[in-house]
């Protein structure tokens, strides 16, 4: 393993695993795997868009280290995330006589990494998996901490685990083939954790706004690995978001996945719904005496600088407020709000009063 790809380790209550970033690695992720004790086979889990260009990279850098590779192929979208298509990738592994030695590769975006984490973390009770995350947003974000989810149609994510992944390899050169719009939502995540941990990080998106969306390669490499060091660092800090220090990451998510909920998983990407619920979280704590009129500017003017949504007009409030009550972070029938004090200062408040929940959703979904 070269230390310039090294950009961070995370640690957790069983071991650790490294996080790699960099152009160019997965055509060496079948030089990495013997050192994390995996020898195949291993079992790849791609999507249709992501299969073609990089499933199959994947695959053959593993022939070529001499890694038996079997490779299922999901369809693509938030719907795939589903105890259905689960099922199948079980029939499928159970078909190839998986063994608990084996292991799950994920190759694609967030919905992927989710699906093969969970298939990975329950098949056989458990097998190793490895994040190979191909969209912006998974590899800033959803590929480190060892959430691994599917969906219901009452809410996002309801059925899952924290099972960490061996490693996690993130090949920048991936998003080059990403469109505008998904570069942009996965901004958002990065964005997210200057916001909350990293003021000196939103300066940087501040003063990069169109070198990123451009995807320069020097500026861009540089900020993926600072953000998912970021990630890193907290989820080594918080594994299972018992100490009050990661839900800080969920900043913007109870709004954001409200909407998701909302309106089915396909009008709003993840990211482009947190942003929305960003906006509503700053609107609230400016609400609550807490932010600056100016440091919620900041926050809008950032985000539409990545042509990303700040409101969500037309969006059924009655809906949003249903998902908003089935809420993972409530307790004891009180949402824990992720709040900022400035950018780069996030709280958890639970005494956000609902009158101004209500009346921030409402202005959002006003446009």
């Amino acid at each position: 393993m070269q230390d310039k790809d090294l950009a961070a380790v995370v640690t957790h209550s069983g071991g650790s695993y490294p996080i790699l970033v960099g152009l160019g690695l997965l055509d060496k992720i079948g030089d990495h795997l013997p050192h994390l004790g995996i020898v195949g086979p291993v079992y790849i889990i791609s999507d249709d868009r992501v299969f073609p260009s990089y499933g199959r990279q994947a695959q053959h850098s593993l022939h070529r280290s001499n890694i038996e590779a079997h490779c299922f192929i999901a369809p693509s979208g938030e719907q795939s995330k589903s105890l259905q298509l689960a099922e199948a990738i079980y029939n499928w592994l159970a078909e190839r006589r998986a063994e608990r030695g084996h292991a799950v590769i994920a190759v694609g975006g967030g919905v992927v990494g989710d699906l093969a984490g969970f298939v990975a973390s329950t098949f056989v009770r458990g097998m190793p998996f490895v994040q190979v995350p191909t969209s912006m947003a998974a590899m800033v974000d959803a590929s480190i901490g060892g959430k691994v989810a599917v969906n219901l149609s009452q809410g996002k994510n309801l059925v899952g685990s924290f099972y960490q992944p061996r490693m996690v390899l993130a090949d920048v050169a991936t998003l080059s083939t990403l469109g505008r719009r998904e570069l942009a939502e996965g901004w958002a995540e990065a964005i997210k954790h200057g916001l909350i941990l990293d003021g000196e990080l939103f300066d940087i998106f501040e003063e990069h706004a169109e070198d990123l969306m451009a995807m320069k390669p020097d500026i861009s490499t540089e900020v993926i690995r600072r953000s998912m060091a970021i990630k890193a660092q907290v989820v080594s800090e918080d594994e299972r978001e018992t100490l009050g220090r990661r839900i800080l990451l969920n900043y913007g998510h109870t709004i954001g996945h409200a909407i998701e909920a909302a309106t089915g998983y396909g009008q709003y990407l993840h990211g482009e719904a947190v942003s929305v619920g960003m906006m509503g979280a700053a609107l609230i704590s400016q609400r609550m005496g807490m932010m600056s009129e100016e440091a919620v500017n900041r926050q809008r003017r950032l985000l539409e600088r990545f042509n990303l949504p700040t409101s969500a007009p037309d969006v059924e409030a009655g809906e949003v407020f249903r998902a908003m009550s089935l809420d993972k972070k409530t307790e004891r029938g009180s949402i824990r709000w992720v709040l900022l004090e400035d950018v780069g200062r996030a709280v958890v408040r639970r005494d956000v009063p609902t009158e101004i929940v209500e009346q921030t959703v409402l202005s959002l979904l006003a446009g």
